[in-house]
């Protein structure tokens, strides 16, 4: 177990910004958590390899009184939960990956791929609709929030249509995890969507930037055409679009301004209210944390495989 005393650099106050746990999920099956998002402990994994295997946890959400983080690969899906970040159990497994979760509404809802799972209690899922497409469907990303069309789990995804070789991207919308509300196939391509005042903020290459009132019909916002954007995050003030090294900031998804920072990792997590505090993951394992966006430092923390999500449950 990793103990790691809170580093010097960061304020009091902003050491406890946040009353709970964070806990963060990668390759290998690893798993961390903190009570600060600076100093991390429970680092635990299944090996060291950073692989796209029956290991790997590719995402993790917060409720009920627990997290839980799914992954895992075509062959084998994974589904974990804990309460406390240290001892974890494992619910009872799918065949096929498991690819992201989120909670809302009093509900868990997992994209199974082409598949929904939802739970009311965090133990036992129920399999819900699938699309019917064919090819090879993956979900990649998932957010939810109170929309205009009610209370809404928007998931992106790409298709592998090996008889064509090509790929095409699509989106869903569920209501309750149970059925589909809304689904469409050749959407323009995405890697990361967020809810926040009202709204969903979908990015993806080349500046591409989406909004929507109800998970199903988006607009196109101006972006500078040139920056691909690898995450978006909201902070419970603006929503935060970023890349590897740049970032950009919007109030309602409409209006963006490029940030005058560098960035050296995009933006997995971050809030601004009662101070800011932001988390973002670099290749090799490595985890940052910032009280500013200007102010990125790298705790200490053991040699392992890459991390890919985080949650922060308000224990």
């Amino acid at each position: 177990m990793l103990l790691l005393l809170l580093p010097s650099w960061l304020p009091l106050a902003a050491q406890e910004a946040q009353a709970g746990r964070f806990v963060a999920v990668g390759y290998g099956g690893r798993r961390i958590s903190s009570i600060d998002g600076v100093a991390w402990e429970h680092d635990q994994r299944k090996n060291n390899e950073e692989k796209d295997n029956d290991d790997v946890l590719f995402d993790v959400t917060y409720g009920l009184g627990r997290f839980v983080a799914v992954g895992g690969d075509a062959r084998a899906g994974r589904m974990l939960s804990t309460t406390d970040g240290a001892s974890w159990r494992p619910l009872p497994s799918v065949a096929g990956r498991v690819a992201a979760i989120a909670f809302g509404h009093g509900r868990f809802v997992a994209a199974h791929d082409a598949e929904l799972l939802w739970s009311t209690d965090g133990e036992s899922f129920t399999v819900g609709e699938r699309l019917d497409w064919r090819g090879s469907v993956h979900a990649r990303r998932m957010a939810c929030g109170d929309t205009e069309a009610g209370y809404r789990f928007v998931v992106i995804g790409e298709i592998d249509l090996w008889s064509e070789q090509r790929r095409v991207s699509w989106r869903g919308a569920t209501s309750d995890g149970a059925l589909w509300d809304h689904r469409a196939l050749e959407t323009a391509p995405a890697s990361d969507v967020a809810y926040g005042t009202g709204i969903f903020v979908v990015v993806g290459p080349a500046g591409s930037v989406e909004t929507s009132h109800d998970g199903q019909t988006w607009l196109r916002r101006e972006f500078p055409p040139s920056e691909g954007l690898i995450r978006v995050v909201w902070t419970g003030r603006r929503f935060l679009a970023s890349n590897e090294r740049a970032c950009w900031s919007s109030p309602d998804g409409v209006e963006w301004k490029r940030e005058p920072v560098t960035l050296p990792c995009p933006i997995a997590w971050a809030r601004e209210e009662p101070l800011f505090l932001a988390l973002g993951f670099s290749w090799g394992g490595n985890l940052w944390t910032a009280s500013s966006l200007t102010a990125w430092r790298r705790p200490p923390l053991g040699a392992g495989p890459s991390l890919q999500a985080v949650a922060f449950g308000p224990q």
